[in-house]
């Protein structure tokens, strides 16, 4: 098992580049490419930031893991699960032609499978505290924000449900919906050691 995970927390990160570069190879043949708003998709950050916490994880594969690991582990779940969850439900029915569709398999679907059995196989031994539960939901703020202010003053927004046209309210009603959807699934993840099929390694305090 410690190769399984090894392997596809090297493997993971390089798919996730490969799958970022083609769509961005697309997007300049296409003429349209404009950096701010390619790297400004939650969907590219949140695959970025998983291939990152893959990278680091690998060090600490079957060994003690910080708490800041852990959280970042979990956050990564989280952020890819909300992508999945969105691109599939909301975003897909409207999408006609998809340019990669290898690519979009895998920053769409791939990587946030990876991220979830990474987390269900080798993770904390005991629940993370639940007064850390607000911390995944951090990055979505932040990034939110910075939505909503390019919203206002440039008019790009990267999902049409963030589109602030026909009023906040409704833009409103789905970010509280994704925060508190984030937060919850956070404090599953937290508790769900005890469900785990293998015994992991203690985590650092």
């Amino acid at each position: 098992m410690t190769r399984a995970v090894r392997a596809w927390r090297a493997l993971t990160p390089m798919a996730i580049m490969a799958a970022i570069t083609a769509n961005l190879i697309t997007d300049i043949r296409g003429g349209d490419f404009v950096f701010v708003d390619y790297f400004g998709y939650f969907t590219n950050q949140t695959n970025l930031i998983a291939a990152a916490v893959l990278i680091v994880a690998l060090r600490y594969t079957a060994r003690d893991r910080p708490v800041w690991l852990e959280l970042a582990r979990a956050s990564a779940v989280v952020y890819l699960a909300i992508v999945v969850s969105v691109y599939w439900f909301l975003l897909w029915p409207t999408i006609d032609d998809v340019a990669n569709p290898w690519a979009n398999a895998i920053i769409h679907g791939v990587s946030g499978a990876v991220v979830l059995v990474d987390w269900l196989l080798e993770g904390p031994r005991r629940p993370l505290s639940w007064r850390w539960a607000w911390a995944p939901a951090l990055y979505p703020l932040a990034w939110l924000a910075v939505v909503m202010v390019r919203g206002a003053t440039d008019g790009w927004v990267p999902y049409p449900f963030l589109d602030p046209g026909d009023g906040y309210g409704p833009v409103v009603v789905v970010l509280v919906g994704m925060i508190a959807a984030g937060v919850a699934a956070a404090a599953v993840l937290f508790q769900a050691t005890r469900w785990r099929p293998t015994a992991p390694p203690a985590t650092a305090a």
